[in-house]
């Protein structure tokens, strides 16, 4: 387990003379799998390989040394479309008891610097207090990997970085619970169910008042047209009654015809 946080660099510190130089290639970039070579100032060059897993301030993190031979032989296999990472890394004790690790590129990085802090927990990384000479944080910056930057466009994407944060991007410590959080949060939703209980009570009352009136309408409409039809009922009748005498008329009429 790897816990750590990252940070660009604002103010470049008092460098000390000691430092390792560090080459580092990728055989694989998902998953990360890494070859390191280390060689301090004094002492001599060690070998390692790592597989990491996950992104931000946790990292799953499985590391095992391995011989010169077997890093020559790897080196063979390195991803395609990727350089070495070729950088030096200082060892800067902080008052705090804690040690920043500042790493400053060569090869196709070079003018790229950022420091690292590792701690044992993560209550004591959120505990953390930043120096002033440290900058932006780059822990949770999804384009921060050295699997990207080892990549041919690696040097773009530094400087992409060092000139804007991501997009929808806060400093990992402007991400901590709001203890007020939850009761304003339910203070808002009791707001929004009142505002919305209300709004279907006024909508209700309108539908009904539409109703009723359509209603009264409706009425109006049928009233008015069964006294249409009661006009034209007694308009008709006198002339229904008079073809009945006509038609008498002229049967009597027919019956004194055939007599005579």
């Amino acid at each position: 387990m790897e816990i750590e946080r990252q940070f660009l660099v604002d103010i470049i510190p008092s460098l000390p003379s000691g430092y390792d130089s560090i080459l580092q290639g990728y055989v694989s970039l998902l998953p990360e799998i890494r070859i390191r070579a280390v060689r301090p100032m004094q002492g001599e060059e060690k070998f390692y390989l790592t597989v990491k897993r996950g992104a931000g301030l946790v990292r799953e993190e499985w590391e095992t040394a391995i011989s010169s031979r077997e890093f020559s032989h790897l080196v063979e296999c390195l991803e395609k479309n990727t350089f070495f990472i070729e950088k030096r890394r200082y060892y800067l004790p902080l008052a705090d008891g804690h040690v920043a690790e500042y790493n400053r590129h060569s090869g196709h990085l070079r003018g790229f610097d950022y420091v690292e802090v590792e701690f044992d927990n993560e209550e004591e990384a959120r505990a953390f207090e930043i120096p002033y000479w440290f900058g932006r944080e780059v822990t949770d910056d999804p384009r921060f990997t050295y699997g990207k930057l080892a990549r041919v466009n690696g040097f773009q994407l530094a400087k992409m970085i060092m000139s804007q944060p991501p997009e929808q991007w806060a400093p990992y410590a402007m991400v901590m619970p709001d203890e007020n959080a939850a009761p304003k949060a339910e203070e808002i939703r009791e707001q929004t169910a009142s505002a919305e209980s209300a709004a279907e009570t006024e909508e209700a009352e309108m539908i009904e008042a539409g109703d009723s009136a359509d209603n009264a309408d409706d009425a109006k409409d049928v009233k008015d047209v069964r006294d249409a039809e009661d006009t034209q009922d007694v308009q008709t009748a006198p002339d229904e009654q008079q073809e009945q005498l006509s038609g008498a008329e002229r049967g009597r009429e027919d019956g004194h015809e055939m007599t005579r």
